[in-house]
C-alpha cells in the first residue's frame, strides 16, 4: 500500500467559503477512500465534502466531512458546521495534516444505503 503522505497529490491551498465541493477535488481523498476503505470509485463521484481548518494535538490540519448531497435537503449543507445538525448525513470524516500531508479518513455511516 502507498504511504498515506504520498496520496496527497496537489499542493495545499485553503478554500474560501462556502467550503462545499466535489470529493474528488479534495486531493488524496479519492485514493485514500479507494485504497484503505475499499470505496467504489463510481460512487465517490457522487459525493460532496466540506472542510475546515483546525488543530489536532497542536498540529494544523484540514478537517473533512464527506456526504451524499442527494440525502440532504436542498441547500441544507453550506459549510462544515452545517453537518453538526445532521450527523447522520456524514459518510466519512477525517483530516489531512497541513505539514507532512498525512491523511486519515474514517467511515461514519453506511454510504448509499
Amino acid at each position: 500500500m502507498p504511504d498515506k503522505r504520498q496520496l496527497w497529490s496537489l499542493p495545499y491551498s485553503p478554500r474560501k467559503p462556502p467550503h462545499l465541493f466535489n470529493v474528488l477535488l479534495w486531493a488524496g481523498a479519492k485514493a485514500y477512500l479507494m485504497v484503505y476503505l475499499k470505496a467504489d470509485p463510481d460512487s465517490l463521484s457522487l459525493l460532496k465534502c466540506v472542510e475546515q481548518l483546525d488543530y489536532l494535538e497542536k498540529r494544523p490540519v484540514t478537517l473533512i466531512r464527506i456526504f451524499d448531497p442527494d440525502a440532504a435537503r436542498s441547500g441544507e449543507i453550506k459549510d462544515f458546521a452545517s453537518l453538526d445538525q445532521s450527523p447522520e448525513l456524514i459518510l466519512y470524516e477525517g483530516h489531512r495534516e497541513i505539514q507532512g500531508g498525512e491523511i486519515e479518513i474514517f467511515p461514519l455511516n453506511e454510504p448509499f444505503g
